[in-house]
């Protein structure tokens, strides 16, 4: 039975945008691993058997997922629409990130905030500004995924990483000029082996990732 008959056409519409934006990978339905993503993703994680309830209160088919027909019921619970709504209106500022894991070859999704991303490109711009290595990367656009693409050849990484402790990287040592792939490699060792040395989590990340410009790595 449709439940949609209830809600309006604009609350429809409303619903069906937030459930395009919780169900991740585009499958058609929302599972639990989705429901707790988006909760712990906007800092109000769930236990799991609230999430399991959650699921259960929803799933009238009993397949252990939320179909979009399913999730229509959410109009018709004022609690749990403004709980979902919440939830959702926080999420608009998290930009949703497809990468494929090394150890799976299904698509995993990792977060980064447009508050995030903002501020990291403004804290290069004000800080490296005046460094003549860096003016063919800077200004870096805070609006956009250009930090991602600044930091690719190192020489912006290495220069952070002296920021943070100072003389950490000796200058000469970073390949400046008429950079080739070879270089570029250098420079990315030298920042990943020098982050880790002043305390930086590097685990599982290799000069390629950064080459790449993983957002979730960097």
């Amino acid at each position: 039975v449709s439940m949609s008959g209830k809600v309006s056409a604009e609350e429809l519409e409303e619903i069906r945008e937030g459930f395009q934006k919780v169900d991740v990978d585009h499958s058609g339905f929302i599972c639990a691993s989705e429901l707790g993503d988006l909760f712990r993703e906007v800092g109000c994680p769930l236990p799991g058997y609230q999430i399991r309830e959650l699921l259960q209160k929803l799933d009238r088919d009993k397949d252990s997922r939320i179909n979009f027909e399913e999730f229509t019921a959410v109009g018709n619970d004022d609690k749990m629409a403004q709980g979902f709504r919440k939830a959702l209106s926080k999420k608009e500022g998290v930009v949703a990130i497809k990468g494929t894991s090394e150890l799976s070859s299904e698509g995993t999704t990792h977060s980064i905030s447009e508050q995030e991303r903002f501020a990291f490109a403004n804290y290069i711009n004000s800080s490296l500004e005046k460094d003549p290595d860096c003016k063919h990367v800077l200004p870096i656009d805070a609006n956009t995924g250009h930090l991602f693409k600044a930091v690719a050849d190192g020489i912006v990484l290495c220069k952070l990483i002296n920021l943070s402790v100072p003389d950490t990287i000796d200058e000469r040592t970073i390949n400046k000029k008429k950079l080739t792939a070879f270089t570029t490699q250098e420079n990315l060792n030298l920042a990943l082996n020098s982050a880790s040395a002043i305390g930086c989590q590097v685990v599982n990340i290799g000069a390629q990732d950064l080459k790449e410009g993983k957002p979730h790595l960097l």
